[in-house]
């Protein structure tokens, strides 16, 4: 068992829920029956289901995903048609339409980035068609995605949106992602902070989950029996999940996954035995590792939110700097104990952090960061934890400048490696390392120039 497995229940009289969606505080968005009849959208926060409502007048809706400031977006039906038509609920629980006045543009919303833009897709003026790519800016102005782009899927901090067919769209311009040569149709449905694409792509009578590099599609494994395979959810640390699904009736159930470092694993295989779970679809996962879905529960189908057995996210910055949302902050002291248990610090007092507050950084995350090479300072950073295998992602960088050669190593692994530039100012890497000493540490690999850590994840692997 590598994970914790939470039952996130139903709303009130129904006996049906679906996680889509999870931000980094841990808050899981989703849709429940709470009538025989009806649909709702939920948030599910420290336990505690909340029923979404509808528009004025509506009978349901569905929340796809959450942003770390607890902005929603999804879809919600309206009258006289009662078609859907994408929507944002703020941070207060309160529904807002982005549909606009025609009652035939119906359309969705599927993704929001951290200032609130929804990603979705929705009928052109002419209400005539499929809903093409659709962006709604914080400020309610709809921005069309432009010809030949359909619904688009999901969106990232930095302007990027990808949709289907896949097509990374940023600014107006397009860019297509081709599938396998000969092969039919491609679906990009999610994409990371760093721009890494995941989704499905056509293989003779079968669909494979992929991920793309560059714009070279890469199968990531499958399910033996159950031909199509999408991948719905990748994270900043480049850990991916999906849904391998037969699609038909009888059949094989379906089943959700995870990839990571490489390896193809199904969520049962990561549960304790004698749960009463099946998990059949992972929709949405975030940054410290936790995975969110639906699957059968003691004969139920019921939203589910699985925990790592192990997750810390710490973020590198000065004293009274703003601490992202599910990070701990470190700010320079000594190694010693932390709150919550936890034990983490420099080898040294470190007082070199920075908060650059830049514009172009995508979050709080990647604006601060702390110095490892300076004189007199630390060189060496360490957290307290329990051996064993952990997978770690670390993130190097500086939004103000470009005078480094990163290259940090987490248990003597070199896991960072680069040289920054004008257009891509932080390096980042993911790798599975061993802890034996209880203790996990970060230091200067060789050759390192100017190192400077801005934050890190760590789970159980």
């Amino acid at each position: 068992m590598r994970y914790t497995i939470t039952d996130l229940g139903s709303l009130g009289a129904g006996d049906l829920s679906v996680a889509k969606g999870i931000n980094n505080a841990g808050v899981v968005v989703g849709y429940s029956n709470p009538t025989a009849n009806t649909v709702h959208g939920f948030r599910w926060s420290n336990g505690v289901p909340a029923d979404l409502g509808t528009l004025p007048g509506g009978q349901n809706s569905w929340a796809n995903a959450i942003n770390d400031a607890g902005q929603i977006a999804g879809t919600a039906d309206r009258p006289p048609q009662f078609y859907g038509y994408p929507v944002r609920w703020n941070a207060s629980g309160a529904i807002g339409d982005l549909g606009g006045t025609i009652d035939n543009a119906l359309g969705v919303g599927n993704a929001i980035d951290p200032s609130g833009q929804v990603a979705g897709g929705q009928r052109p003026a002419d209400s005539e068609g499929s809903p093409l790519g659709t962006l709604y800016r914080a400020d309610g102005v709809r921005v069309d995605l432009g010809p030949g782009l359909g619904v688009a899927t999901a969106i990232n901090a930095v302007g990027q949106v990808v949709g289907e067919p896949s097509y990374v769209w940023r600014n107006g311009a397009a860019t297509f992602l081709p599938g396998f040569p000969g092969t039919g149709s491609t679906r990009a449905t999610a994409i990371n902070i760093s721009g890494t694409v995941v989704g499905s792509a056509g293989a003779g009578q079968s669909d494979l989950a992929v991920r793309w590099e560059g714009t070279n599609p890469v199968s990531l494994g499958g399910v033996a029996d159950i031909p199509h395979n999408t991948a719905n959810a990748i994270n900043a640390a480049g850990q991916i999940v999906g849904t391998a699904d037969p699609l038909c009736t009888p059949c094989p159930a379906p089943r959700a996954w995870l990839w990571q470092a490489g390896a193809f694993t199904l969520l049962d295989d990561l549960l304790p035995a004698g749960s009463g779970w099946s998990l059949q679809q992972a929709n949405g996962i975030n940054d410290r590792g936790q995975i969110v879905g639906a699957g059968l529960h003691n004969g139920h189908v019921r939203a589910y939110l699985l925990t790592p057995a192990y997750s810390v996210s710490v973020n590198f910055a000065p004293a009274g700097a703003g601490v992202p949302v599910g990070y701990l902050a470190d700010t320079g002291l000594a190694y010693g104990p932390r709150a919550g248990g936890l034990a983490y610090g420099w080898n040294v007092g470190n007082n070199n952090a920075r908060d650059r507050n830049s514009a172009i950084s995508p979050d709080q995350r990647y604006d601060t960061f702390n110095h490892m090479q300076k004189p007199g300072g630390a060189i060496r950073w360490e957290l307290a934890l329990p051996n064993g295998r952990y997978l770690v992602h670390v993130v190097a960088g500086d939004p103000a400048a470009i005078d480094s050669t990163y290259r940090l190593t987490v248990e003597g692994q070199l896991v960072v490696s680069g040289t920054p530039t004008a257009s891509r100012h932080w390096i980042e890497g993911t790798a599975v390392v061993t802890v034996t000493d209880g203790r996990l540490t970060i230091a200067n690999g060789s050759g390192s120039v100017n190192d400077k850590i801005s934050y890190l994840d760590v789970t159980s692997g």
